[in-house]
């Protein structure tokens, strides 16, 4: 059937077709609903309303009898719901009563369902409303999608918004579905093709616009040809061929019935004994989208209606009727007295306010808070409506003595399936905030008060938590108003600095009051509705697969530029031609919404009949003379591409960040979140209905558990093309990891990362507008360029995107090289969410019993694994294998595929069959080291499509590097353990490279970028791997004695030898330079890592020697740590974090593996700044079987690119993507010299001509 949605597609009208999927008959057409005749409804005489009305209002005493506000719209109770309005309520026959239960019966339109227990809405129906008669859905709803055709989208009412809202992002949410596809490997397109439509009788639909956009509309507006519902999860195909779905295996075994064939302590493992697409041999992403909970449900269903926060109707009254949903004034305006239990507050007696679920009032409205928005828009934690109200999602720890009981909760099987069906979230079974009481509770003044080190909002959509965002220093000091470092705030102090400041306290300042980081729009008074109009609620009738393809609105039309004042026209990628005039909008009060005198424009509230204010114009702010003029300002506009140059605007093509170059955002944002982690555990005997579609019940469910949660990092990229390429923030959003657990409970595969369809590594990262706007707290010269103070070299690697080695992921097993002991896998954290480390601060709070256990266990940790080798010397784990540098032994890799299956006696192997099936050892003649070229797992051979505007990746990341001491630098093949064909897995050697001996004795090598750092005899020999298999020699530096471990960041290289720690520069490799005067003296300096602003060196006897490096060429060092002498053999350390605190994992040659927290999120003063000074605390231990001498390197979450801007990580939209390396050499390098700068201007100011 067609529908006849009128959408304009680069001038010509297009009609959306809809294709019903399924034998059920269908509905009337829309076009057949709505038609072009007049509305009967619109020739009504309030006699005709009353007439209609007389055996509603026989119970009912709405407060606003149409539902309308405006006086002249005459709609009568069954216009819109249905029903028999003409049954009366007989006298005497009170609620309860035969007589007035029979009266409902027949007035009231019956539901087949049983869902419908009271006159709230159903809590947490999902796809089963699907299943309702769409009569009865109107009647309950007369704004759901299904029944809009009948009610608002008539002729004559609202038939052009309720047209565009079916085909709009909040209805399909292809954009969701589309990267979780694409960016997890699932799907080839990164194009979204999936979508969520249903047809008026409840079936899936398949929509596609006649005639189709244009090649160009597609690729350059992000239109798309058509959206289909999402393929069922049963005939998927895994995009991530891990161990577990290779091809071959027998049948599964049956649970109870054991397989007499399968050998002891080696299960027949694999998910099924036929080709993809069958049993459970499918893709685990689509599962996790058919039944998780992910930024569901949409406009097409009912909210939730289960918790506090989470209150709302479907389709039209999704929006436009507010329920109470955050107490704060700031967020919810004049509903926040409602509270936000989804009570009503509404003069029908018939309805009662006691009980969540129902509306504040019966009423429509355009004046809709920033409150009602959030309950959809809140996911992720990275979503822009939590950053714009200053919240992020809490991290599992943070005053985490007031989130855990004391005793475990211990749920049951059914009460674990409870909780989870609200909060996915794994951690959720062991925290206070399971129950539903305590989670309205914890937003409130009284637990706030409570709190020492954040604060918690009163919204709690999925049941999350969220927690404040506070101005602070890169040290983590909280800053007042006026940058002032804050020393003991307490509870009272940060609830405080909730509020809204005074009109006076805008002028003075808040000496001493923390700065909470909402957006300053929201601090001036503006919500959702003040910013985003009709094109960008309801869309424009075209299908888009990107949120920001589908906005209209642009900083620019309200703001203007630094050449012009704006014109109150919109510019944004959906904006018609010639824009839409905003002088024309309306508030509902029915004042115009913009005004424009004398060049000054006045904007009204959508939520406060009597507050407006002054849009400020750029211009304005770079004017002297202006009232608002700021030099700041100025000079960031200004300043033209020589560095230099700045106070004018007279040569456009000159500015250095012009708006053709730069988003509004790029400086303008205060702060934003990285998701750096986020854990998708599938379990098989969690038996749970799909929330789409159907509604099917079926095994396996997948919680969803987000990691580490960061907001002190900022990093800037090229955004989409549908939004013009230009310079955007880049946030790390879905950095996925999975694992699953069958039928016999055994963990098939663990934390093992997804690899996108075009090959770049799942740890996906995304361009966003972070809607954290403010006046103060903006990006400043030396936030994206190096300071002359040489004080950001970390910052700017975390700006480039090349990583700081501060968020890495360690997961639950440590993996040790013992020398001639072989290998070992040490346990270190809990299997279950929070995945705490074992003797941690979150240990003590989420697991108490565990915890006691371990102290009286004298900290030891227990569980490892082992497998031997000839000399393992070096150590790198990535996916399910494990490589080795194995001395005499050559370069070995070891199958890890079952490190945490309980069903497999060994769990680490040479390889899971004899040499003739696989063979990973390529022999050299001494293995000293070796090195992946990125820890992410990246794979460049899979087919490329190019729809989907990637970057190539560079074919460095096919081979593993060794260093062997006596033939230099020997690349292996690598990249036939990621194809998922079992069939293939040996490696070569692909190339050695020892030039006249150049590399004799080399110990140690870190790739970066297309260079391979090489210490050796010589010193640090620096190699050119851009051609991999022909490398060449590019510089080389003298001066270092005995070498022991190198490690780069950004502009440097940081090396330990006889001497201690010393740096060299690196900014061109081809001339490095040892910084002479930067060497820190340690006795016995061995292995090394630099995470953001601090060296780590395993200092043999010393134990840990922590050196700030945050001016790497003038280090220092911090302090040593040596736990009392417990770590007195210190041979190799690492970094990690697990949700907010930091650890090091030390190998220590006589002592085995040392587990050391150096930041806690509680204890730590500034735990949650960009570095904050550690304070180590040794909490576990676990002595190694030989000595321990190496440890492998974390996941890299925050690294999207290398060094010489080769990308590694997938960007979820399409023409997004990292600086590439002369745009980052940009940023710092002015011919062949490091370019520096200040805060301050260069120079005097320019006057316009």
């Amino acid at each position: 059937m067609s529908w006849s949605p009128r959408n304009v597609i680069g001038g010509v009208a297009a009609v959306c077709t809809v294709v019903v999927l399924g034998t059920w008959p269908a509905a009337g057409t829309k076009a057949q609903e709505q038609g072009d005749a007049v509305n009967p409804w619109t020739r009504q005489s309030q006699e005709d309303v009353d007439r209609k009305n007389v055996g509603c209002v026989s119970c009912h005493e709405p407060d606003t009898p149409t539902m309308h506000v405006s006086t002249v719209v005459r709609i009568a109770c069954v216009d819109c719901h249905g029903g028999n309005g003409q049954v009366r309520r007989p006298d005497g026959a009170d609620p309860g009563t035969r007589g007035f239960e029979d009266t409902k019966r027949e007035a009231h339109v019956q539901p087949r369902l049983d869902i419908w227990q009271t006159s709230a809405n159903p809590i947490n129906p999902a796809a089963a409303t699907l299943e309702e008669s769409r009569e009865f859905i109107r009647f309950v709803n007369p704004g759901d999608l299904r029944a809009v055709g009948l009610t608002c989208g008539t002729a004559g009412c609202h038939a052009p918004e309720a047209d565009t809202v079916w085909t709009s992002m909040m209805t399909h949410s292809a954009m969701l579905w589309g990267a979780a596809l694409y960016n997890n490997g699932a799907w080839p397109s990164k194009t979204p093709q999936f979508g969520e439509f249903y047809t008026p009788d409840g079936q899936p639909a398949m929509v596609q616009p006649d005639p189709p956009p244009s090649p160009r509309l597609q690729s350059q507006r992000g239109i798309l040809p058509f959206l289909q519902p999402l393929l069922r999860w049963e005939m998927s195909q895994p995009g991530n061929v891990l161990r577990i779905f290779e091809r071959g295996g027998r049948l599964p075994v049956e649970i109870g019935i054991p397989d007499p064939f399968e050998e002891p302590g080696r299960p027949a493992n694999r998910f099924s004994d036929r080709g993809f697409g069958t049993l459970n041999r499918t893709d685990p992403v689509v599962i996790g989208i058919q039944k998780t909970r992910l930024m569901d449900p949409t406009l097409n269903m009912f909210g939730t209606n289960d918790q506090a926060g989470d209150y709302r109707s479907s389709g039209c009254t999704a929006c436009h009727v507010v329920y109470a949903n955050d107490r704060s004034p700031v967020n919810a305006a004049q509903y926040a007295s409602a509270g936000n239990r989804g009570r009503s507050q509404t003069t029908d007696p018939m309805i009662p306010t006691n009980e969540s679920g129902h509306p504040i009032s019966h009423t429509l409205t355009r004046s809709i808070p920033t409150s009602q928005c959030i309950v959809c828009h809140m996911h992720p934690g990275t979503n822009v409506l939590t950053t714009y109200t200053g919240f992020t999602w809490w991290d599992d720890e943070t005053d985490g003595d007031k989130f855990y009981p004391e005793e475990p909760l211990n749920l049951s099987a059914a009460e674990r399936a409870q909780v989870q069906l609200r909060n996915p979230q794994g951690s959720v079974v062991r925290g206070l905030w399971s129950d539903p009481e305590f989670l309205a509770e914890a937003g409130s003044e009284q637990f706030n008060r409570q709190l020492t080190n954040t604060q918690i909002a009163d919204f709690h959509g999925h049941g999350w938590l969220y927690k404040a965002v506070f101005k602070r220093d890169r040290k983590g000091n909280l800053l007042d108003s006026a940058g002032d470092i804050i020393a003991n705030a307490d509870g009272n102090l940060l609830w405080e600095s909730l509020r809204n400041p005074t009109d006076e306290e805008r002028e003075t300042g808040r000496p001493g009051v923390p700065v909470h980081l909402k957006d300053i729009h929201l601090e001036r008074g503006m919500h959702c509705v003040d910013c985003h109009f009709s094109i960008d609620v309801h869309g424009d009738g075209n299908l888009y697969g990107e949120t920001r393809a589908a906005i209209e609105i642009a900083c620019e039309d309200c703001h203007g530029t630094a050449e012009a004042r704006a014109t109150l026209l919109t510019t944004g990628p959906a904006a018609p031609a010639g824009g839409t005039d905003l002088t024309q909008g309306a508030t509902p009060f029915g004042l115009p919404r913009f005004q424009s005198r004398a060049g000054r424009i006045t904007q009204r509230s959508m939520m406060d009949e009597d507050l407006q204010w002054i849009v400020p114009q750029v211009v304005d702010s770079i004017t002297p003379g202006s009232a608002n003029y700021n030099e700041r300002a100025r000079l960031a506009k200004t300043i033209q591409r020589d560095g230099s140059t700045w106070g004018t605007t007279d040569a456009p093509d000159d500015l250095a960040h012009g708006n053709d170059k730069m988003t509004c955002y790029a400086c303008h944002s205060s702060w934003m979140t990285s998701c750096f982690g986020c854990h998708l555990s599938q379990r098989a005997n969690e038996k749970t209905p799909m929330l789409h579609y159907e509604g099917t019940t079926t095994k396996n469910w997948t919680e969803y558990n987000f990691q580490v949660i960061r907001d002190d990092v900022y990093m800037l990229g090229i955004d989409s093309t549908t939004t013009g390429n230009r310079i955007a923030p880049v946030r790390s959003s879905s950095a996925v990891v999975v694992s699953s657990q069958d039928a016999n409970r055994q963990w098939v595969y663990s934390q093992q990362q997804t690899v996108s369809s075009e090959g770049y590594a799942g740890q996906a990262f995304n361009t966003h507008v972070p809607h954290t706007v403010r006046t103060t707290e903006t990006k400043g010269c030396t936030d994206c360029h190096v300071s002359a103070e040489g004080d950001n070299n970390a910052i700017m690697a975390q700006l480039l995107l090349q990583g700081t080695n501060f968020v890495n992921f360690m997961g639950r097993w440590i993996w040790v090289a013992t020398g001639e002991h072989g290998v070992e896998a040490v346990s270190v954290t809990e299997q279950s969410e929070p995945q705490a480390v074992i003797g941690s601060d979150l240990h003590r709070l989420a697991y108490p019993d565990e915890y006691a256990e371990h102290l009286a266990g004298g900290r030891t940790l227990e569980e490892a694994e082992h497998h031997g080798s000839t000399n393992a010397l070096d150590i790198q784990m990535r996916g399910e294998y494990v490589y080795i540098a194995d001395g005499e032994g050559g370069f070995r890799v070891f199958d890890v595929a079952q490190i945490y299956q309980k069903g497999f006696s060994e769990k680490i192997v040479t390889a899971p069959v004899s040499p003739f099936g696989q063979d990973t050892n390529v022999k050299t003649r001494f293995a000293t080291a070796v090195a992946s070229p990125s820890t992410l797992a990246v794979d460049p051979a899979r087919v490329r499509l190019p729809e989907n505007q990637e970057q190539p990746i560079h074919m460095m990341y096919a081979y593993i590097y060794i260093t062997d001491r006596e033939e230099g630098l020997v690349l292996s093949t690598a990249a036939t353990l990621l194809d998922g064909n079992p069939e293939n897995n040996f490696l070569e050697r692909a190339a050695t490279f020892n030039p006249n001996g150049i590399l004799d004795g080399a110990v140690n090598l870190e790739i970066a970028g297309h260079y391979a750092y090489i210490l050796c005899d010589r010193g640090l020999v620096i190699v050119n791997i851009d051609d991999p298999l022909h490398p060449q020699v590019a510089g080389e530096v003298t001066g270092i004695r005995d070498p022991r471990a190198v490690a780069i960041q950004f502009r440097y290289a940081f090396v330990t030898d006889a001497d201690g720690l010393k740096v060299v520069d690196i900014t061109t490799p081809e001339r490095p330079r040892l910084v002479e005067s930067a060497t820190v003296s340690i006795a016995d300096a061995q292995g090394l890592y630099v995470a953001r602003t601090y060296a780590y060196v395993a200092a043999g006897a010393e134990g840990l020697v922590i050196v700030d490096v945050e001016r790497p060429e003038q280090p220092r060092l911090d302090q040593t740590f040596n736990a009392g002498g417990a770590i007195n053999d210190s041979r190799d350390v690492k970094v990690a974090m697990t949700n907010a605190s930091v650890f090091a994992y030390i190998a220590d040659g006589v002592n085995g593996l040392q587990v050391v927290q150096l930041v806690s999120a509680n204890d730590t003063p500034g735990a949650f700044g960009f570095s904050p000074r550690p304070t180590p605390q040794l909490i576990a231990t676990h002595l190694t079987g030989g000595p321990a001498l190496a440890v492998s390197k974390g996941l890299d979450r925050d690294r999207a690119v290398d060094e010489t801007g080769h990308q590694v990580a997938v960007f979820g939209r399409r023409g997004g993507r990292p600086f590439n390396a002369e745009e980052m050499r940009r940023l710092y390098v002015r011919d062949g010299d490091v370019w520096t700068v200040s805060n301050a201007p260069p120079g005097p100011a320019m006057e316009p001509r």
